[in-house]
């Protein structure tokens, strides 16, 4: 089968990245003599090779274990369900707020969905959330410290307390890798527990972001019951079982 024209541009993006770690997509496209756009479309699919996170072409790992959270393979999927979920979750964000964004690739979408005009206080643990929030020139961003995971790009505290014990948020957006009306909200790594639930404890208004890929499935970390979330933004009709689950909240 002939090599296509999208194909053919993955494979000249992973050899740019054999001698640098990463490229802005401003670069990469200019080297291939296309435009962004053409290369945002390539990466409407996963590619094998390469992965586009917050406007940087990044490598993406070799002979990783099945079942482990990959945060260059989760970036490729379901990009426009993610879009759409963080163009609706970003008009919850208001001016003055603090807000706790939880790590995953969805977060990320919203973040750059946020009004850029508007002025607020952005906090997490994951260094590619960290890397979107100080982008925007109206937050400031925290970045809760700690020992560095390169496999989910998190930073998990040493000891009992962190920075995240002296905050109080008003919003936070919650994270899943799976979302079940009885099991919960569960979540790849027990590493991230700690910040998760702290933050939920510590926040006003807690606001669930996943796609529909994420009902149904059940991980081995539990973050917290649905009746825990004031409001799930998703990007089909919410299960009647689901609904249920969270109206208990109110």
């Amino acid at each position: 089968m002939a090599e296509t024209k999208r194909e053919r541009r993955l494979q000249q993006l992973n050899e740019l990245l054999a001698s640098r770690e990463k490229v802005h997509l401003k670069q990469a496209a200019q080297h291939l003599g296309v435009s962004e756009m053409t290369i945002r479309r390539d990466f409407s699919e996963p590619s094998e090779l390469v992965s586009l996170i917050g406007g940087y072409i990044v490598s993406k790992p070799r002979n990783q274990p099945g079942g482990r959270y990959i945060l260059q393979e989760q970036s490729g999927n379901h990009v426009q369900e993610k879009q759409l979920i963080g163009s609706i979750a970003a008009a919850h964000v208001a001016k003055d707020q603090t807000v706790f964004f939880d790590n995953g690739t969805t977060n990320i979408h919203l973040i750059e969905a946020i009004d850029a005009t508007i002025p607020f206080t952005g906090v997490c643990f994951s260094f590619n959330t960290f890397m979107a929030l100080k982008k925007k020139a109206n937050c400031r961003a925290i970045l809760c410290g700690g020992a560095y995971d390169p496999e989910h790009d998190n930073f998990y505290p040493l000891g009992v307390q962190s920075e995240i014990d002296h905050l109080r948020f008003d919003l936070m957006f919650v994270s899943a890798a799976g979302i079940d009306a009885t099991m919960g909200i569960t979540c790849y790594s027990y590493q991230e527990l700690p910040y998760k639930l702290k933050a939920i404890a510590q926040s006003r208004r807690k606001i669930l972001v996943a796609d529909h890929s994420k009902l149904g499935v059940v991980k081995s970390a539990f973050v917290c019951q649905l009746d825990q979330i004031d409001q799930f933004i998703c990007d089909g009709d919410i299960p009647e079982a689901y609904q249920a689950a969270l109206s208990q909240a109110e």
